[in-house]
Order: structure tokens, then sequence, then C-alpha cells
């Protein structure tokens, strides 16, 4: 009888820890610099459609010889299925160039626009379109080129 009057309560918490979490994941535009695209060309490492955001790594050898591993997000996977973008539009191991929003502190991340591999240019995100992505900005601290 009392495991009866558990059920419930503790069937809401995990609803509401569950749902929380996944709030707190998504997040604005505001912490890239939606003023300011660059490109970055290297071999992909991770291509993963999970949520919240599709996931892309992207190692990079610089002329001087320095490595950087940039951590580029993408849309949610529904949505990118909805815009009717292929899945296999870049595989593991190929060299590709990313062009994206750079990350407002100077960290090696980006919000992906587009992606070109050998076979052209597939267009993910031509703009933000997100009303708020401008409200709080944060300052740039680095801007990248």
């Amino acid at each position: 009888m009392k495991l009866k009057h558990l059920l419930l309560p503790s069937a809401l918490i995990i609803y509401s820890i569950a749902y929380s979490t996944a709030a707190y994941a998504h997040h604005s535009f505001s912490i890239y610099d939606i003023d300011n695209k660059i490109e970055r060309t290297g071999t992909l490492t991770k291509f993963a459609f999970s949520n919240p955001h599709i996931q892309l790594v992207l190692k990079v050898n610089n002329e001087d010889g320095s490595e950087e591993t940039w951590k580029i997000e993408g849309m949610n996977p529904k949505r990118w299925d909805q815009f009717e973008n292929p899945r296999d539009v870049a595989a593991v191991g190929e060299t590709v160039t990313i062009e994206g929003w750079p990350a407002r502190n100077g960290d090696d991340e980006m919000a992906l626009s587009a992606i070109t591999t050998e076979r052209g240019k597939t267009v993910i995100l031509e703009a933000v379109r997100q009303r708020k992505a401008r409200e709080n900005i944060p300052e740039t601290t680095v801007k990248r080129h």
C-alpha cells in the first residue's frame, strides 16, 4: 500500500530532473560571435547526431605546425532532418572546411553554418534567426579570424 503512494511522487521527481536537465542544455546563440563567421579546414574526428545538438570535432593542423581541436555544435538532429540536410554530408576521417560563428570567449568552439567537402558545400544555417540572440550578449573577449 505504501509503495503506491511513493510511486507517483517518485515519477514526478524523476521527470522534473530529466526535463530541467534538457532545458538547461539548450542555450541561445549569445555565446557565439554571430556577427563574425570564420572557416577552419581539417580532419573531421567526430560527427554525432545526438541530442540536444549535433556534435562535430575538427582537428586543424596550422602552417606553423601547431594543432587546434575545434568543437562544433550543430542544430538539433530532428531539426536537421526537417531541413532535409543529408546525414552523410561528411564522414569521420574526411578533410572538410567548416564555416561557423566562433565562441565569444576565444575557445576553439563554433556554431555550425556550413560544411564543404570534395563533393561541394552544404549550407546548414545561413544566418542566426533566433530572436533573443542579441539579448544579454557577453562581451567578445577574443576576436577570431
